[in-house]
Parts: structure tokens; C-alpha cells; sequence
């Protein structure tokens, strides 16, 4: 085995270490995120049914079967609500990563999100001034074989993330629009957490 070798073997040992950690502590992260949400839902959702029935109780002279429609809309209400507070508190966690998770999390977001073909990525101006060293290269060596990025050197106005820009297309993969676009998914997941 050559010396390159072994720095190789040793960088990859490194890389999978740090990013065993980085899932380790994400998990331990997420887990404390749904265990107060939980707690939190449990209490939101005792109020909510005994606000609920205060009002069903109301309206039962008028109509049983519009009361219970209500309740149950307002509790769908409040449960959306519920999930769109833990997930908007989720995206706010992000800001609290340490660079080396937020890169982590950036290369991992690109790596997903790479089509073949060469493209550019633009990142913020605060992402731009605290970007890893060799990172461009880091990313082509994952996608070498399909695609080719070249880092731009120009900031663009977006709050994280990135764009890849192929020219004639171009991927939004900032972090509002990757949580938006799998808003759902999300939801779908907390609601079975919480609500199952």
C-alpha cells in the first residue's frame, strides 16, 4: 500500500467516523425535538379537547352533528398548527449547527440533489466566508462520475443553502425549499409520532 493510500484510508476512516458522530448526534437532536414536542402535543391536545367539548356542549341544542364537525376541524387546526411549530422550530435548529455539521449537511443536500452535467453552486455570502477548504473538491469526488461542480465565486441573496445553477436549469436547494417541498412527508411523520 503507497503513502497516498494510506492518507486516502485514513481520510475515509476520518469521513466515516465524523459523519457516523454527525448522524449520531443529529438522532439525539431530533429525538429531544419530539420528545418536547410530544410532551408539548399532549398538553395542547388536553386543552384543546376540553375546549372542544365546552364548545360541543354549547351547540349540542342547536346541533349535535355540527358541534362534533367542529370540534374536529378545530382539532385538525390545532394539530397542523402544532406540527408547523415543531417543524419551524426544527428549521431553526439549523442555524445552531457548527460549520463542519452545516457543510456536512450541505454536501449531503447536494450530493442528493445532483443531476449529471456540469453545474455552478452559488451560496450565500456568509456560507462563501466560512466554506470548508477543499470542499469543491470533496463534492466532485462523491459525483465524479455523473456531474462536475465548480463552487461560484459570487455571493447570491439567499438565507442558506444553495442553488445549482446547469445553465438553462437551475435547483433551488436552499433549506426553506427543501422543508417545503417535503412539508408533507414531514407532517405525515410527526403526526404518527405524536398522534398515533
Amino acid at each position: 500500500m503507497t503513502g497516498l493510500d494510506k492518507i486516502k484510508e485514513k481520510i475515509e476512516e476520518q469521513s466515516r467516523e465524523n459523519c457516523e458522530r454527525i448522524f449520531s448526534e443529529t438522532n439525539l437532536k431530533i429525538k429531544k425535538i419530539i420528545a418536547e414536542a410530544r410532551e408539548e402535543g399532549n398538553r395542547r391536545a388536553a386543552e384543546i379537547v376540553d375546549a372542544a367539548q365546552r364548545e360541543a356542549d354549547k351547540k349540542n341544542a342547536v346541533s349535535k352533528s355540527t358541534a362534533e364537525s367542529i370540534t374536529r376541524n378545530r382539532y385538525l387546526e390545532i394539530r397542523n398548527a402544532i406540527l408547523n411549530d415543531i417543524i419551524s422550530a426544527a428549521y431553526l435548529e439549523i442555524e445552531k449547527f457548527t460549520d463542519e455539521e452545516y457543510f456536512d449537511m450541505i454536501f449531503s443536500l447536494c450530493k442528493k440533489n445532483i443531476q449529471p452535467g456540469e453545474c455552478t453552486m452559488y451560496l450565500n455570502g456568509y456560507d462563501l466566508s466560512r466554506l470548508p477548504e477543499g470542499f469543491q473538491d470533496r463534492i466532485n469526488g462523491a459525483v465524479f462520475e455523473t456531474a462536475s461542480v465548480t463552487l461560484a465565486e459570487k455571493a447570491v441573496d439567499i438565507e442558506n443553502g444553495f442553488i445549482l445553477d446547469y445553465g438553462d436549469i437551475s435547483v433551488n436547494c436552499t433549506l426553506r425549499a427543501v422543508f417545503d417541498e417535503n412539508m408533507e412527508g414531514l407532517k405525515d411523520m410527526l403526526s404518527k409520532e405524536l398522534f398515533s
